[in-house]
């Protein structure tokens, strides 16, 4: 279940956030943090069974949910839990379409492929 930032879960999120190595220093990580809690960008956690075991950055455009990054706890890491997220983010805005950026394009295609298969 993806559950909206806020001030109260910087911790976890700080947490989350230093597993991408781009994001190598805890400065560069509060840049990110305090980057996405402004004007169109958002973070959501995913929490399971009580344990928040990823993040995702993103943008929201007029007709689009840009998806920048990801990032997950140890073990996490699935194509599952991805596209956990992705289903989460399409019911939290369903009148917008999921696009990925060089580093979440190919996890999104990969989801779209996959929903075009269960149908």
């Amino acid at each position: 279940m993806l559950v909206k930032y806020t001030e109260s879960k910087r911790q976890i999120a700080m947490g989350l956030l230093s597993t991408i190595d781009a994001f190598g220093s805890i400065d560069v990580v509060q840049q990110v943090l305090e980057r996405y809690t402004k004007k169109n960008r958002q973070i959501y956690l995913e929490r399971r069974n009580g344990t928040y075991i990823g993040l995702v950055l993103i943008v929201l455009e007029t007709d689009c949910v840009v998806v920048e990054r990801m990032a997950f706890i140890a073990n996490e890491e699935t194509v599952f839990n991805e596209n956990e997220i992705f289903r989460s983010l399409l019911s939290i805005f369903p009148d917008r379409r999921l696009m990925g950026s060089l580093k979440t394009s190919a996890m999104i295609e990969r989801f779209e492929m996959g929903q075009v298969d269960e149908s």
